[in-house]
């Protein structure tokens, strides 16, 4: 039967548990999060250099190419228009001088028929809106063969021949017009300029095309060469960043043709092998740290009336978490599994630092609690936001009574031999936090056969590939399926769960299981 030795505060309902390690909180998680702004999404995809190089000067060239059609458009166009002009001048000039011939002896009615011959002899598809328009002895005459006769027609002949172009609407068309007078006789002659753009048109489409022609003539040869002076070699730069970034040091990045390509390869080369070196460097760092890590942990764990058993595996190299079992002056044993905020070197420095402290409390305290207080008075040397959460237990074996008190850290389990589990739960704080706090101190006398088991953090949140955690309801359940095994084969079936959870996923954060077992001692 266990009895309580203290009468302390119920640790269940005074002080949560809290977790340590990767994700540290002490009843902090009830802080606000400031949100983070996730970074903007690309809006396009960035081009290659090539395609880069070829629009910087393709579409330079199509707007100048571009604003030199309109330009050529508007210049033959205003020459097209003189021309035309000058021909309809002609034209009309022409028409003057045979109506001044038969003016002298001929009707009206053959002068028109005159007009009307002349206007019937231009084709249509040739000279769209031919007119002619004539002001004589005070009258008006019109060629008429299918055209209607208004006075607005000569009147926009008339305002087109006095404009600067010889241009004047009419309707949804323009007319050029020319002119002759003389005598007192006016011939007006008029023509579209529908066809005059139709045949410009045509001529800078023709233009047009021969360019892009040109263009595409000009891009199979362009292309090929930027693609073995510049997509290709930086491609191959590329893989060679890219290879260097994954731990390929030393590989060559291949010979260049152009300067730059070259200097670039070289300079990548020059940088690998530099990486090479202090990776070699670290590594030998890191194993020199580990070997000291490991030198201070317990080379032989052997407590009186205990068969002990543990897993210790670092996420990285180095860890912060930290167990230990300290004999005391009465032969009475501490044993403590104990976390530090994050994992790595920064992890094992505050854990070598904790251990440091908790030797030095050992000598002037026996108690616990005491001894939690006496350390984290003195946890002053840790960074600002580093913490420490600790499991620390006085094992008596004479008694066995196993008093213990909990600095936020993961629960400890309680297994009977029938596989019933009662939870070891915190009795104050973590580590590091307020110098002013204090940890009450818990007793329970434990029966032969009956098994305490401390981890950290790291194995309750030992993740899957998809972010499933293995969690403490799926630890509970592996430790009451191993309750006919030995502590070393309860403690590795457990850390062979966790791996198999895991599926290959890399751990991120330490991971430290202890298991004891009580047993009667043999005097």
């Amino acid at each position: 039967m266990r009895t309580s030795a203290l009468k302390l505060p119920n640790p269940a309902t005074d002080f949560p548990s809290t977790r340590c390690g990767g994700k540290m909180n002490s009843g902090l998680e009830n802080l606000p999060v400031p949100e983070t702004k996730k970074p903007p999404r690309a809006l396009w995809r960035r081009w290659s250099i090539s395609t880069q190089l070829l629009l910087a000067v393709n579409v330079p060239l199509a707007l100048a190419l571009g604003l030199l059609l309109a330009l050529d458009y508007r210049r033959e166009m205003r020459d097209a228009i003189a021309e035309k002009h000058a021909g309809l001048n002609e034209e009309a000039m022409m028409i003057y001088r045979g109506l001044y011939y038969l003016g002298q002896r001929e009707t009206p009615e053959a002068i028109q028929r005159y007009i009307d011959s002349v206007c019937s002899h231009m084709q249509e598809s040739q000279s769209p809106g031919h007119r002619i328009a004539v002001r004589w002895r005070g009258g008006l005459l019109q060629a008429q063969p299918g055209q209607g006769s208004t006075p607005d027609i000569l009147e926009t002949m008339q305002r087109a021949a006095q404009s600067p172009d010889y241009l004047a609407s009419l309707g949804d068309e323009t007319l050029v017009v020319g002119q002759f007078s003389g005598r007192g006789v006016h011939v007006y002659v008029s023509e579209y300029t529908t066809s005059i753009r139709r045949s410009i048109r045509q001529n800078i489409l023709y233009h047009l095309g021969s360019l892009v022609v040109l263009a595409l003539v000009a891009a199979s040869i362009v292309n090929p060469v930027l693609w073995r002076i510049v997509t290709r070699p930086m491609r191959r730069l590329s893989r060679g960043v890219a290879r260097v970034a994954a731990g390929e040091y030393g590989v060559p990045v291949g010979d260049f043709h152009s300067r730059e390509s070259k200097e670039l390869s070289e300079a990548i080369e020059t940088m690998s092998a530099a990486l090479s070196a202090n990776e070699l460097q670290h590594r030998a760092q890191m194993a020199q740290a580990k070997k000291i890590q490991t030198h201070l942990l317990p080379q032989v764990i052997r407590i009186d009336g205990l068969d002990l058993a543990r897993v210790f595996a670092p996420a990285d190299a180095v860890a912060g978490d930290y167990y230990d079992l300290i004999r005391l002056p009465d032969d009475t044993w501490l044993i403590c599994v104990a976390d530090v905020t994050g994992h790595g070197i920064p992890a094992a420095f505050g854990s070598v630092i904790l251990k440091t402290v908790l030797l030095s409390a050992a000598e002037h305290q026996f108690e616990p609690g005491r001894i939690l207080q006496y350390v984290n008075q003195r946890l002053t040397v840790l960074l600002p936001d580093q913490f420490a959460s600790m499991f620390l237990g006085r094992w008596v074996p004479a008694s066995l009574r196993f008093n213990y008190a909990s600095a936020g850290h993961e629960p400890g389990l309680l297994i009977s031999p029938e596989g019933k589990i009662r939870l070891l739960k915190a009795t104050g704080p973590l580590l590091g936090i307020d110098d002013a706090m204090s940890w009450d101190t818990e007793a329970v006398d434990l029966l032969p056969g009956e098994r305490v088991l401390l981890t950290t953090d790291g194995v309750a949140e030992a993740g899957t590939p998809d972010a499933q955690l293995f969690g403490r309801e799926r630890l509970a359940k592996v430790v009451e399926d191993c309750i006919d095994l030995t502590p070393q084969e309860t403690v590795q079936a457990i850390h062979g769960a966790i791996l198999e959870h895991q599926a290959g996923e890399r751990p991120t954060d330490d991971l430290t299981i202890l298991l004891m077992e009580s047993k009667r001692l043999v005097i």
